[in-house]
Formats: C-alpha cells, structure tokens, sequence
C-alpha cells in the first residue's frame, strides 16, 4: 500500500482534498503525541533505560519532522511529495511508539497495567481519521502488531481477556480506517465530480449567452437584479450599472398569455418571487431605449448553504417578433383582414357572451343593396374600396362600447349595447340613411344603399342563433319593403316566415300528391271569333283551402327550389289535356327563368311532347324578359333547341321590360303578346301609338301578336279597328278547368 501520483484530475483533486486534511491532523497528532509520549516516559521511569529514553527522543524528533513537512507542503503544495514523506515518517512513528510500548511493558509495575493499556488503546486508534489509507496504516500496522505483542506477551500479568479485548480493539481500528478513508474518498470525488459538472456548466452558459439570443439574470432575496449581464442590458434597453440594484419586477410588467402551461398564469412575477415559486417562461412587458419589447422569463429560488432564500436565478427571452406575429395572428382570426371589423365567428362569440351575460342589446344586421351590380360594373377592387369606406361609416356611426362586425360578402351586423328594439331601430335608420349617401371610389361616385334589420336581447330571444335568426328575418321584410329600408322585429314578421315554410312543404307535398291542376284560358282570334290557343295556367287544388292561385304560390317555389318540378308537371299536364281536345288547337305553356338553370329543360319537353302524343307545332311555351337578362350561352342553346323540337316561342309581357326590341333581335320568337298594362290603358293616345308600332314591328318580322287583358268591350272594338288580330282577357273568357269552346260566346 503505497502512494502513488494522481493518474488523472479527479485524482489529483482527492489527493489535495486528503492532503488538507492531513496538515490539519499533522499539527493535532504532533501537539498530543508529544504531550503523550512526556507524561508517559515519566510515569514509567524513562530515566532508569537508557534505550527508552533513545526511543522517546526518536518520537519527539519524528514528530518534528511531520509537522515540518506538513508546513513544507503548506507553502509549496506539492501533494504527492507530502503524502510520500508522510507515509514514511508515520511509518516509522509506528514502528517507535510500538517500541516505546514494550519497554514501558518491561519497565512497568503490576499497578501501571491499566496505564498501559489505555496508551495502547490510545495510539492504535489515532489513524481511525487518518488519510489517505496508506498513511493511516503505515503508522497502525507497525504499531498494532508490535502493542499486540506488548499487550498479550510483555505486559505484566497479561492474561487471555485482556489480550482478547485489545486485538479486538485494534481489529475494530482497522476497520475504522478503511470505513473512514472510503467514505472520505467518495465524498471528495463526489465533490470533485460536482465541481467538474459547475465548471462545465458555466463553461456552457457563457458559451450558450455569448451565442444566444437569450440572456441569464440574477436576482438576490429581495427581487433586486444583481450582476447584469450585457446581454440582458441589451434585451432590457439600459445599462447594467442602471439595471443593478432595482427590483426586476419593478421594471417589467407581467401579462395574461392564454399561451402554454397553465401555471404560467397563476401569479404575476412579485407574486412568484414573494411565495418563493420556481415559474416557466412567463411572458413580460418592458420599456426601454429599443421601445416596448415583450420577453419570456424562467427562473427558480436559489438558497445559500442554510437552506435560506438567496435570491432568483433564471433565464430571459426576447419573444418581441414572436409576439407581434402571434397578435397579429389571433387579429385575423378574429377580424376581417379586408375592413378590419370583427369576423363572423369572433362576432357570434361575442352575441352568445352577451346573451349569457343577459345583456340588454339590439343587435342590428346590415345588407348592401345591388352590391353585385356594382362589383360587376365597376370591378372587385372597387367592390373592396366601397366595402372599407362602408366599415369606416359604420364604424364611425356607433359609439365605443358598440361593436361592428363584417359577416361575409356584403353582409355587416352591429351590436348596439344597452339598447332595446326602438333605439336600435333608431340607430338603423341613421345608418341607413348614411349608406345610402354618395361613396366616391376611384373617383366613381357610387350609391349602394342598405337593408336593415334589427332584434333585440332580451326582448325578442335570449338564445344568440334565435336572436340573429330573427334580426335575419327582419332583414328579408326590409327588403321587400324596397332599397334603404330599416325594419325592426315583430311577432307577425316570424309568423309569416312560419307560414311561409309550412306553404313550402304543402307545396312540396301537393306536387307529390298529384294536387297541381291546371287551367286554361282561351286566346281568341278576332276576326273569326274562333279559339285559336289556350294558355296553361296552374291551380294548387288544395285539400282544405280550395283552388288556390299562382300569384299566392308561385313565388314560393321559386324562393325554395321546386319551380323546376312545378314547370314540369304544368307542361306533362298541359300536353296530355290538349291531346282530348276536341279542337286541335295550340296550347301555351309559362317558362320561369329557374326552369332554365339546370339545362335539363329541353330534355324534358322533349319528354312530356313523346309521353303525350302532342304535336309540337301545337305546343307554345311563354318566356319573359326576365329569361333573356343575362343571355347567356346556355340560355340561348337551350331556347333555340325548344324552337328545333318544333314547339313556338312566344315573348310574353312585352313591353315592361328593359330592353324588349334587343330580345327580338337576339332571339327569333313566333308571337309577342303585348302586356295588360298596355291595353287597360286603351285607346289613350300615346298606348295608341304604340300598340301601332308594336304592330307594324311584328308585321315587318312574320310575327304574330296578341292583345294581353282584355277586359272591356271599347279595347276590343280599337283592337279589331287597328288590326291587332289576336286577344286574351276575361271579356273573352276566364281560366277554367275544362277543355276551351271552339268559339267565344261573348263574341257570338
């Protein structure tokens, strides 16, 4: 067991940890075993041998020479060469206290056994807290064995049990030794190992702070910044020697983030540094020469060597960018990018918060008027300018604590707060007013108007879909109503919208039903007083309210989708009765510009013409002006391919349209029947003139034409005198379910 040089740095830290221990007990040993070594020569008579007295020098001198080179390795720290001579001298002060032993064993009297044996005892234990190991055991070992033999053999009247007890004792001393020096050398390589790791550590941080944009700080017991790092001086703004000293809390403002871990939110940073609790990545607010900067800090309490709180350690993150991003993220979520109003979804949470709260609020939906007009026209970067000078107007109309709201297309709401269904109303019509005043865009000065419906909360619903339901409702009357109207919510407004939806499924129902009739109005030739076409108009024959007319259907199955179903089963129905007619004459049927958009129309004539046997040159389909409006592609081609199956095209209400004479032109009719506002206004002058004109025109184009309304004898004498040939009205019959006359009895 010999001491050799640190092979390593863990090493060499153990043996500088063993060698400070040692020059402390180099002093402690040297002190006592002097003072030892003295008291007992006296006790056992060194002046009688000379030997003893030789071997009690020899002490001294070794003695000496320990704690001279304790004090050597104090100045110069040379681990190695202390522990090397030390093992040598505490070797032979092993070997000179063991002497020292027997000669006081031979010298000593019966009475001095139990002084011999407690120095015995004594000097076998002192290396128990002795290291290294070789030190300790080459002072014990020489000086157990040679105590043993003093003890057991030399001592006078030595018997087995205290020969026992003392071997014991050393073996016990033994053990001590090597349980001390372990012990001792895994705490120092603990510690050695520990100091490694902070060394890394820090090696790591200055490292990770000098190439990151994050930065360390450090707070003592009261939250005051301590030792300011240049990177956080720069994140902060300030200078370090501003910044230490002044409470860290102080200069930063804890926010609310809906962000990340729940306990982020618990408490602010005071909060934190006052109940001592560790917290992660806690978003703050500063100000400072870079201007408002926003950062995320984590840090946790450091305690001193007491266990008492030192202060917070942590680490700061400049998040500025990525918070901008994010708000500007949770902006759009939440507010249309184009007006920068609040978007549908962000403006129904707020009615249904509102509701919850139960509020008192109307709430007020906005409609542009002709808005596809006007981006067809003018183009859809005009349609957005108008759609922003819009949401400024209405932003500017309302007051703070109101909320405006873009739901999509042309559609706004706004919620008007602590205003029940009047004053909302009031506020409507202002706005409406406002929006219907001139926008310039684009130097074009345009005039969209809006419709307007109001509800309120919690007068009318206190659910928000029931509430924005109704305020919808309102909406659709302040249409009807006509353009830059503003309509507040009434029961009977919902009733009706009620009835509507119940007529809608009994219309549905009815044509499933076979309830769908139709009746014929003869169209009369006035010269021959002879029937020459009739007109299919439909009847709902309905169970309980009787024969219902078209003007109280027919815009219902337009409005839901069944007009397309309705025109089939008129014309299926009109094919078949004309084929029992007696007379073969021509029968019209109506075409609504809905039974068009699907395209399927030509195939279905073409299927009701083969299905009943009819003729096609005996069937005449009515289209209005409102068919030809967009005339577009598919429209044409499907007018055409009714005028190629060989059925007659026949302009009716002609004359209250747009541009009637330019659909003559674009599309070849075989009649135009001249509309009843025309001829009740028979015979004034100026419709005079132009039933005349209409005349000649059709003459010019090999069309025919017949006289819509006819209700009074004095039309009909102006229309036979003026050569309109053909009639239609009530004077000459009315719509009635059986097959017409061959002649007209009026005119007979």
């Amino acid at each position: 067991m010999v001491v050799r040089p640190p092979a390593n740095a863990q090493e060499a830290t153990v043996m500088g940890d063993q060698c400070n221990l040692l020059f402390l007990l180099c002093k402690l040993f040297s002190a006592t075993g002097c003072v030892n070594v003295v008291v007992n020569s006296i006790a056992f008579g060194v002046s009688r041998d000379p030997f003893m007295m030789v071997m009690v020098a020899a002490i001294l001198l070794l003695y000496a020479a320990i704690l001279r080179v304790a004090l050597r390795w104090k100045r110069e720290r040379d681990d190695y060469r202390f522990l090397s001579q030390a093992q040598t001298l505490f070797t032979g002060l092993g070997f000179a206290w063991g002497t020292t032993i027997i000669l006081f064993a031979l010298n000593g009297t019966a009475d001095q056994t139990v002084l011999l044996l407690g120095l015995a005892s004594g000097v076998v234990s002192t290396p128990i807290i002795s290291v290294p190991m070789a030190v300790a055991f080459g002072f014990f070992i020489p000086n157990a064995l040679l105590s043993i033999y003093a003890v057991c053999l030399v001592m006078p009247h030595a018997d087995m049990f205290s020969a026992t007890a003392f071997i014991s004792f050393c073996c016990y001393a033994a053990i001590g030794i090597m349980f001390t020096n372990m012990t001792f050398s895994g705490r120092s390589e603990a510690r050695a190992a520990l100091q490694r790791e902070i060394e890394t550590v820090n090696v790591f941080l200055r490292e990770y702070e000098q190439g990151s944009p994050d930065w360390l700080w450090q707070t003592d017991r009261d939250g005051r910044i301590a030792e300011a790092t240049p990177r956080m001086a720069e994140a902060v703004g300030l200078a370090p020697a501003i910044l230490n000293g002044r409470k860290l809390a102080g200069l930063v403002s804890t926010v609310r983030d809906n962000e990340g871990a729940e306990d982020r939110n618990r408490q602010d940073l005071a909060g934190c540094f006052q109940d001592r609790q560790a917290f992660r990545e806690m978003l703050v607010r500063h100000e400072g020469a870079h201007g408002v900067r926003w950062s995320r800090l984590t840090g946790h309490p450091v305690y001193d060597h007491r266990g008492r709180i030192a202060g917070f350690r942590g680490i700061g993150r400049d998040v500025t960018a990525e918070h901008e991003a994010r708000e500007k993220v949770n902006f759009l979520a939440r507010h249309d990018s184009l007006t920068g109003l609040l978007n549908r979804r962000a403006f129904v949470e707020v009615v249904a918060d509102l509701c919850k709260e139960k509020r008192s609020f109307a709430l007020v939906f906005i409609d542009l008027d002709n808005f596809k007009g006007i981006n067809d026209t003018y183009g859809h970067h005009a349609g957005d300018q108008l759609l922003q000078s819009i949401a400024g107007r209405i932003h500017h109309s309302i007051r703070p604590q109101d909320t405006g709201a873009r739901l999509g297309g042309d559609e706004f709401a706004l919620l008007v707060m602590g205003a029940d269904g009047e004053e909302g109303l009031a506020v409507a019509e202002r706005l409406a007013q406002q929006l219907g005043q001139t926008f310039a865009v684009d130097g074009i000065k345009i005039h969209p108007g809006a419709s307007i419906g109001v509800s309120a909360c919690p007068k009318d619903a206190h659910d928000p879909q029931r509430l924005m339901m109704l305020a919808d409702l309102a909406l659709y009357k302040a249409k009807e109503q006509g353009k830059g109207k503003a309509c507040l919510f009434e029961r009977w407004i919902e009733e009706e919208h009620h009835s509507l939806i119940t007529r809608e499924a009994e219309l549905a129902e009815a044509i499933r039903k076979d309830q769908i009739g139709v009746h014929y109005q003869p169209i009369v030739d006035l010269k021959s007083h002879r029937i020459v076409s009739a007109e299919a108009l439909v009847r709902w024959n309905h169970p309980t309210r009787g024969c219902i007319p078209p003007s109280e259907f027919i815009g219902t199955a337009e409005r839901c989708g069944l007009m397309e179903e309705l025109g089939e089963v008129v014309l299926r129905t009109a094919c078949r009765d004309a084929m029992t007619w007696t007379t073969p004459i021509q029968v019209n049927v109506n075409l609504s510009p809905r039974q068009l958009r699907s395209g399927r129309f030509p195939e279905i004539l073409a299927q009701a013409l083969e299905a009943s046997g009819l003729p096609s040159e005996r069937l005449g389909i009515e289209i209005t002006e409102n068919v030809l409006l967009d005339q577009d592609d598919k429209t044409l081609r499907q007018l055409d391919s009714i005028r190629s199956q060989g059925a007659k095209l026949i302009l009716d209400d002609f004359g209250t349209g747009y541009s009637s004479l330019t659909y003559l032109h674009e599309v070849e009719v075989d009649g135009i029947k001249i509309d009843a506002a025309f001829t009740s206004k028979l015979p004034e002058k100026k419709v005079a003139m132009i039933y005349r004109m209409i005349a000649r025109l059709a003459l010019d184009l090999n069309i025919y034409v017949v006289a819509e309304g006819v209700e009074e004898p004095s039309q009909m004498e102006w229309l036979n005198q003026n050569g309109i040939r053909f009639a239609q009205g009530y004077l000459l019959g009315r719509p009635a379910p059986s097959p017409p006359a061959t002649r007209v009895e009026y005119l007979a």
